[in-house]
């Protein structure tokens, strides 16, 4: 399960897309993964934004997901192998009648463990429990829209890797930080003030033919 996981990851966010065994890669603007889950916000402009992922590829939701008693995989934030995890802030746009901020660049990280039954979210600032990091993505400056005052709200990001934070792990065959860094884009709707959002991201693609690497 984990070989296949961090490939089909490092193929499918990175844009690397060499053949493989258990799965077709995806191509760029194809359906990369799918999230669910929500923000929480740490003061009137900062807040910490927790995914996991019921859909990667075409992996089954037993490669994401842990099983209760009945040994059904159970898709929830409770469940999930893998967590993406964002600290990030926002600065009020001044626009008569809606709402508009500009959310600044940040940091996502992939967290993973084979035993989220022990991961604590008592304090979102302590993430020992969590997992390994297994990637870091910097998320790119974008805007959060809402025309009822958060009541709903959508938000349009791209994630490339970071190549300035190598997180080494036997947990990553691929190393997916070493991979082509095409990363993904990623398209969020979110209700009551972002504590529910759920969405799809999109695989960049890179150069084809002759002038691919």
């Amino acid at each position: 399960m984990k070989i296949a996981t961090f490939a089909l990851l490092g193929i499918l966010l990175l844009g690397s897309y060499a053949s493989m065994t258990a799965a077709e890669s995806a191509g760029a603007s194809q359906v990369a993964l799918a999230f669910a889950g929500g923000s929480t916000w740490t003061s009137a402009s900062t807040g910490i934004c927790i995914w996991y992922f019921p859909v990667v590829g075409n992996l089954d939701s037993g490669s994401l997901f842990a099983a209760d008693s009945t040994g059904a995989p159970v898709m929830d934030r409770a469940h999930s192998y893998l967590l993406w995890v964002s600290d990030f802030s926002v600065q009020p746009l001044t626009v008569p009648s809606y709402f508009l901020a500009l959310a600044p660049a940040g940091e996502g990280t992939i967290y993973y463990t084979t035993r989220p039954d022990l991961r604590n979210f008592s304090d979102l600032t302590k993430r020992s429990t969590w997992g390994e990091p297994v990637a870091t993505f910097i998320r790119e400056a974008s805007i959060v829209r809402s025309g009822d005052n958060l009541t709903t709200d959508t938000f349009i990001f791209s994630a490339k890797p970071d190549q300035q934070q190598h997180c080494q792990s036997e947990r990553d065959p691929v190393r997916l930080q070493q991979s082509d860094p095409h990363g993904m884009t990623c398209f969020e709707w979110g209700q009551n003030g972002s504590s529910w959002e759920a969405g799809n991201c999109l695989a960049i693609g890179g150069a084809t033919g002759g002038g691919r690497r």
